[in-house]
């Protein structure tokens, strides 16, 4: 098991590009939001938004972003569309997928609480609000809770799934967050292909 954390002056294709690698089941690409985006997502009323999910190859990604935004309720949010259409993009020079499903979502419940592997290939997933996604080593004897980690809010990670790895050693879940009043806001990617 190897997790790959990149420098951050690597460009993302680079840094996710690591999920390639034999032996390698989660690789992060830590990054800091710009400000332009930091200033969106700091005016979103997420309680107002729907959750929106959406299929589309790369061609078609720049309108189905906006289209997809506008019918969830999003205001006018340049940066944030830019930000999901480049996470597109690398999730598709990484995996060569020539479909891809978009879910972002806002999430107030401990949604995929356990830790876990998803069905599919690769999935990549940021936290644009809120805490980070958890991942640690698959529990073994050795294993200890002090091993969780969790995501910065930002930072890209791609994780194998089941369908790579059957018998995966990096798992992932949603922080528990439940009666907190915490929210969070999500995009998870996957190539239409690993369905």
């Amino acid at each position: 098991m190897e997790n790959d954390l990149c420098p951050p002056e690597i460009r993302p294709h680079e840094a996710l590009a690591r999920i390639a690698r034999p032996g390698t089941d989660v690789a992060l690409w830590e990054r800091h939001l710009d400000a332009a985006l930091e200033q969106e997502l700091a005016a979103l009323k997420l309680a107002e938004l729907d959750d929106l999910t959406f299929e589309c190859t790369i061609p078609d990604l720049a309108a189905g972003i906006a289209q997809a935004l506008d019918d969830a309720g999003y205001p006018h949010c340049p940066a944030l569309r830019r930000d999901i259409a480049m996470l597109a993009r690398c999730h598709v020079e990484v995996l060569a997928a020539e479909r891809i499903r978009l879910r972002l979502e806002v999430i107030e419940t401990d949604a995929c609480r356990r830790f876990h592997a998803d069905f599919v290939t690769v999935r990549t997933i940021t936290t644009y609000l809120g805490r980070g996604t958890q991942w640690t080593q698959a529990p073994g004897s050795d294993w200890q809770p002090e091993m969780i980690r969790e995501l910065s809010a930002g930072t890209v990670a791609m994780f194998k799934g089941r369908l790579l790895q059957p018998e995966p050693s990096i798992l992932h879940r949603s922080p528990p967050i439940a009666e907190s009043g915490e929210s969070r806001l999500v995009l998870v990617i996957d190539s239409m292909e690993a369905r």
